[in-house]
């Protein structure tokens, strides 16, 4: 069975290549269903390894587990349906599909060992990179396919030689995956879990945001990851927290000011949440990152403004909204210039083909200050942040303005 569905977001890589996910049968005390379904961080197994070949764009995909009775294929129709699979997915049922499968394909051929968990940075680099350095990469070697039916049935073993060269026309490659991610029992499933979700995070996380933010960031995410709840629906509430975060600020007393620092801190790990759930459940789109930057500026305009607003509020001097307007006025402009460079960094091809350390702008443009408000507004002393954020985001915003400058004269 085939399923043609539109392509997936790829950027060309070179050749063409196809892909073939193995998954052994299993002995009888194991349903190879409930095994090859079984949910790691929201997504079941083998549908999480599919959409990763996706993602290192693999050109076709197939299915191949040993299945003579024919009644595997309607079982497993929860994976090939899934809206995430955006590629030609083909059924084999029996050795003698694949063989053909693999002699009629004008492509490289990949077959991937189904029982362990692939990466798809590791997948890239192995796929499309062609790095002579064999150890960083996970085994792969060319078969015979004269022996192709002895080494699937585990009757053959082709030895320990790797080979990242290009093999003969017609060989296919097996890639046997990292160890350390494969499943053999039942209690692996759990620590691949457990492996994905502190693996959430975002490369340019700052070290604030890893001490601070994320560990309550990922309890939330492991109490999302198994609900219907979609990560643009996460990002609403964080964004609401925001504004009312605003509304206590704006009234300047010290109570109101403990409970808006609060809440912008619960938005900040329920906007942690949203990205990681994305990332895991292989949910990002164009509108969701929009949705989560633009969200999180509207709030920080709004939050500083009102701060300026509630402590003029409070002491009757008008300096201070003047300063919440010029935080706010610099953040804003801040964000109108930041913002095209962290919406095109953050696509999924450009995290996937071009890792690379974070930009000073990046790591200047998170959240951190977000904890600093919080200690201020316990001491009762906002004042000090109000003065600090009306020169740092104007200052930034300068830094930006320099910065889009010195390209542009340079082009």
């Amino acid at each position: 069975m085939t399923r043609n569905l539109k392509s997936f977001h790829s950027e060309p890589v070179g050749e063409k290549i196809s892909g073939v996910l193995f998954l052994n049968k299993l002995d009888g005390s194991q349903n190879p269903i409930d095994w090859y379904l079984s949910k790691i961080a929201g997504v079941p197994f083998a549908l999480r390894n599919l959409i990763t070949f996706q993602r290192v764009n693999i050109e076709d995909l197939a299915i191949f587990i040993e299945d003579p009775e024919g009644d595997l294929e309607g079982l497993f129709s929860t994976i090939l349906n899934d809206s995430r699979i955006s590629k030609n997915i083909v059924w084999l049922g029996n050795i003698l599909q694949l063989k053909k499968w693999i002699q009629s394909n004008p492509n490289q051929v990949y077959i991937f060992n189904g029982s362990a968990l692939h990466d798809k940075r590791k997948l890239n680099e192995l796929i499309n990179s062609h790095s002579q350095n064999a150890n960083e990469l996970q085994t792969q070697f060319p078969i015979n396919p004269e022996n192709l039916e002895s080494f699937l049935l585990g009757l053959f073993t082709p030895g320990s030689n790797i080979s990242s060269e290009k093999p003969q026309a017609g060989f296919p490659i097996y890639v046997q995956g990292s160890k350390k991610a494969e499943i053999q029992k039942p209690e692996d499933f759990q620590t691949l879990h457990e492996l994905q979700v502190k693996g959430s995070g975002l490369n340019h996380d700052s070290l604030i945001t890893r001490i601070c933010s994320r560990p309550a960031s990922r309890l939330l995410t492991r109490a999302f990851l198994n609900t219907p709840i979609s990560p643009n629906q996460i990002t609403c509430i964080s964004f609401f927290l925001g504004l009312a975060s605003a509304f206590f600020f704006f009234q300047g007393a010290y109570g109101a000011n403990v409970v808006a620092a609060t809440l912008l801190v619960f938005s900040i790990w329920v906007d942690g949440a949203d990205g990681e759930i994305a990332r895991l459940k292989f949910m990002e789109t164009d509108i969701g990152k929009k949705l989560d930057i633009y969200g999180d500026n509207i709030v920080h305009f709004l939050v500083f403004t009102a701060i300026g607003v509630g402590i003029f509020n409070k002491t009757g001097e008008t300096i201070y909204l003047y300063l919440g307007g010029l935080a706010g006025l610099g953040g804003l402009t801040a964000f109108f210039l930041l913002s095209p460079i962290l919406l095109k960094k953050r696509s999924p091809a450009k995290e996937l083909f071009h890792i690379s350390e974070s930009g000073l702008e990046e790591k200047f443009a998170n959240r951190d200050f977000v904890h600093f408000l919080f200690l201020v507004s316990l001491i009762d002393h906002l004042q000090i942040f109000i003065l600090i954020a009306a020169i740092g985001a104007n200052v930034f915003a300068g830094f930006l303005i320099y910065s889009r400058f010195c390209k542009l004269k340079t082009a």
